[in-house]
């Protein structure tokens, strides 16, 4: 009976030790992979085939933990837990070294996320300017409408007036008085005519919000753009991008709708990841708007189905 105890004694410390093990690695996996998928998403498998073959080491040396002598039980315990305690403390510095990197990253995408908008906003404020300015010139049109009516050519007088209707519409097709919402719609538009997007536009809005024009700018601008990069992948018959704006008991309200091909990646913890190559250099759109909006009181929405993306932002008391 002693003899029978002891063997379940340790046949259940053997199990025990061997779930100990795999579950803890398994964890350490998990950190990696994680890492991995946010960093290095092409180069996952090699991470899983090289992590594959460690975890297969560790199957030996604990098999030479439970049939060798007691040197190689104590050589094969020694290396378990050096595989384990050196995969912790790597994980731990390199998961610390990605968070410096990200933060590092993201602050100089942000700097230059807000000096970009910032010189777009003063670029497309001059157009903006320049275009009021041209509008108002054509009233100087009149005059040959004037002398055309004079002579009694109605044809000519309707074709001018075709055309001159049809180049003001072409200059704006955003006109709430917001100079930031409409230049940066504007401009967006402007920028995307060779794509064929399609722009619907649902804008009620006051002329002046309670909030820095250049975020302002950010904020939409990044939505836009990533709608576009959307849009930009499927058919350009499909291309179409929806934008919305109301404002609602002192808070602004503002959604942004586009179809897009289906596909979306993601981490392990839900983050959409930017599909384009430079990684390091890509990515950054929601994260500048999610730090916009932190430093403006305001919260951000993303869902999506098989068809379409939608964005919802909030910014509370802009009025």
């Amino acid at each position: 009976m002693t003899i029978v105890r002891k063997k379940k004694t340790k046949m259940t410390w053997r199990i025990l030790l061997f779930l100990v093990m795999n579950l803890f690695y398994l964890f350490l996996g998990y950190g990696y992979f994680s890492i991995f998928l946010k960093h290095h998403y092409n180069r996952r498998f090699l991470f899983l085939g090289g992590w594959g073959a460690l975890w297969l080491m560790m199957f030996v040396l604990y098999y030479y933990l439970v049939y060798g002598t007691n040197r190689i039980q104590m050589l094969s315990a020694c290396g378990i837990f050096s595989i384990l305690l050196v995969s912790s403390i790597v994980l731990g510095l390199y998961d610390r070294i990605q968070e410096d990197v990200d933060e590092k990253v993201r602050d100089a995408m942000y700097q230059q996320q807000l000096e970009y908008y910032s010189r777009q906003y003063e670029d497309i404020s001059r157009t903006q300017q320049e275009t009021r300015k041209m509008r108002h010139e054509l009233k100087n049109q009149y005059i040959l409408i004037k002398a055309l009516a004079e002579k009694g050519d109605c044809p000519a007088i309707i074709e001018i007036m075709k055309q001159m209707h049809q180049e003001v519409e072409g200059l704006v097709r955003c006109k709430t008085g917001n100079l930031a919402v409409d230049a940066v719609i504007n401009y967006k538009i402007a920028a995307t005519q060779e794509d064929g997007i399609q722009f619907e536009l649902n804008l009620n809005i006051p002329t002046k919000f309670d909030i820095n024009d250049v975020k302002l700018c950010g904020l939409l601008g990044n939505a836009i753009d990533n709608a576009i990069e959307a849009c930009r992948r499927i058919q350009s018959g499909k291309r179409r991008i929806q934008i919305s704006m109301v404002v609602q008991k002192k808070n602004l309200f503002i959604e942004v709708k586009n179809p897009y091909d289906g596909t979306l990646l993601q981490d392990t913890k839900g983050k959409l990841l930017t599909r384009k190559a430079q990684t390091i250099h890509h990515g950054f759109g929601i994260s500048i708007m999610e730090e916009l909006l932190r430093n403006n009181y305001g919260t951000m929405e993303i869902a999506w189905d098989k068809q379409e993306f939608c964005l919802r932002m909030i910014l509370y008391m802009v009025i």
